[in-house]
């Protein structure tokens, strides 16, 4: 008897333990917004030859996970010139339920 009651406790052990490692963050879209605004503007201010930034759309991946796109203005070689660089940022949510920069896609960047 003892035996068959250690058995259901642990069994509903690794079933508690199971669904909460399941459980996944829920992240907001002002969350990825502002992280993606917070980026935006350390990027730029490491640039010297940076002019601007701004934060395009952001679109729900998972309920943990966001994509959003940044651009990046910069000036050019030749004089008025303004180069842009667009970059798609994809943030997500740590098992400590922090939003954090998972991967960034390669900057694609064009004459304004």
């Amino acid at each position: 008897m003892r035996l068959k009651i250690a058995l259901l406790a642990v069994a509903g052990l690794l079933v508690l333990a199971a669904s909460a490692d399941a459980f996944q963050w829920r992240m907001s879209y002002g969350q990825a917004k502002s992280e993606s605004k917070l980026y935006a503007k350390e990027t730029c201010r490491e640039l010297p030859e940076c002019t601007g930034w701004g934060v395009g759309a952001c679109l729900r991946r998972s309920l943990s996970r966001f994509d959003c796109t940044i651009g990046i203005f910069a000036r050019g070689v030749e004089p008025g010139e303004e180069i842009e660089c667009d970059q798609v940022l994809h943030w997500g949510v740590d098992r400590s339920g922090v939003v954090v920069l998972k991967n960034y896609g390669r900057p694609y960047c064009h004459v304004a």
